[in-house]
């Protein structure tokens, strides 16, 4: 797998940014151009690569200039992940091997190196997913040390694990379900987004790319958004648009692992790398933090416990969403898993995958416990209609993607 990332990441350079990358100099300046990298072995002096890095070509003046030398998360080998927040940079330095001092940085992102060959990496003000490989042989990166970090993402230990979850609204179109549970192993470790895609970020992964403007995020529904200019929704949940995925997977030089000739019809490659939705029953544990409850706080509903996750009251107001991360996050580090948008997965169909709202009425039902007490608090339609006392329909639908941790 690892060696893949490498492969990706040479190709990302090579062919899909292609000038877009340098070779920059300690005090930053761009001494050469990448066309391929091909040219690496090239681009650097004979006399050493300490004061040269690669990193994207443009770099933003408007960056937060913070930068924190900081443990990883996880480690593994010669691989590194570190969870940060929006905006924050990251310091990394050579490991006191020999050599250390002569080898060289590649930033899938803005960054510089300072006189002892610490490389410091610009922080994204999007969610994302930043691979940088610290390398000794310009001709084999095979051997590199690989350091991901995770933009406003968390890591959750999942693989092998074995959860009871309750089931919502049910797993298929076919199938009649009763409140119920059943056990599941989980079968791989996720990096997870912590927060439901915003308005910034969608605008960000459009640049470049064909939108479909039936989906465009930049149409604003008063009914949901308090404004229709963009700036001033720039955290609020964006729109469901499952292309977001392969567009995020390309910025981030992953491979794309959905392929939808129709919206309905998704086929999902396991053995890929890139981003997707959470699978059903990997929603329902991201949604309750692992507890084997109906809620994470217990079976029970408790509104006190609800108001602690989400606003029980934003449905009265004139708009049905609030910025994300505002109330406090679960025992996984994700917010908004009880309010806001309501968040698809995928479930499984003939045609292979499809995304879904959770808790819909569409081909349902018989929604589930959690469903019936957490609609009552849903951000919604101002003009939904209430099909009975105690469940209205959802409506907003956005998204929060993951990846499997390689």
């Amino acid at each position: 797998m690892m060696v893949r990332i490498f492969l990706l990441l040479l190709v990302c350079v090579s062919f899909s940014l292609g000038s877009d990358f340098c070779v920059f100099d300690a005090k930053g300046n761009c001494v050469s151009v990448l066309h391929d990298m091909r040219e690496v072995q090239n681009a650097f002096p004979e006399n050493g690569f300490k004061k040269y890095y690669v990193a994207t070509k443009e770099k933003s003046t408007a960056q937060i200039r913070s930068y924190k030398l900081m443990n990883p998360t996880r480690s593994s080998g010669h691989k590194k992940w570190y969870e940060v927040d929006w905006n924050q940079g990251v310091k990394l330095c050579p490991e006191n091997k020999p050599d250390a001092e002569n080898g060289f940085w590649i930033v899938n992102g803005s960054a510089h190196v300072d006189f002892r060959n610490c490389v410091y990496v610009d922080g994204s003000p999007y969610t994302r997913s930043i691979l940088v490989l610290f390398a000794r042989n310009a001709n084999d990166l095979t051997d590199a040390d690989s350091s991901w970090i995770l933009v406003n993402q968390a890591i959750v230990d999942f693989k092998g694990k074995n959860f009871i979850v309750y089931e919502g609204a049910g797993r298929t179109y076919d199938r009649y379900i009763k409140d119920t549970s059943y056990a599941v192993q989980m079968k791989y470790d996720l990096i997870v987004d912590k927060t439901e895609l915003r308005v910034r970020d969608a605008l960000w992964l459009r640049e470049g790319e064909k939108v479909n403007e039936k989906h465009s995020v930049l149409v604003f529904n008063e009914d949901y958004y308090p404004s229709s200019d963009s700036l001033e929704v720039l955290d609020y949940p964006s729109r469901y648009y499952h292309h977001y995925l392969s567009f995020r997977s390309k910025k981030d030089g992953l491979e794309s692992v959905e392929n939808c000739p129709k919206l309905t019809e998704c086929t999902y490659n396991e053995s890929a790398n890139g981003y997707r939705l959470p699978y059903y029953d990997e929603w329902l544990v991201l949604h309750n933090a692992g507890r084997s409850k109906v809620f994470s706080w217990g079976n029970e509903f408790i509104e006190d416990s609800l108001k602690r996750y989400a606003d029980i009251h934003c449905f009265e107001k004139k708009s049905g969403l609030y910025p994300v991360k505002q109330y406090a996050p679960n025992q996984y580090g994700l917010y908004d898993t009880y309010g806001n948008a309501y968040e698809a997965y995928f479930v499984p169909d003939d045609y292979g995958y499809f995304g879904v709202i959770p808790c819909s009425l569409s081909g349902f039902r018989n929604p589930g416990k959690a469903c019936r007490e957490l609609l009552k608090y849903k951000c919604l339609h101002r003009n939904t209609i209430i099909t009975n006392a105690t469940y209205k329909q959802p409506a907003f639908q956005g998204m929060r993607m993951v990846r499997v941790l390689e």
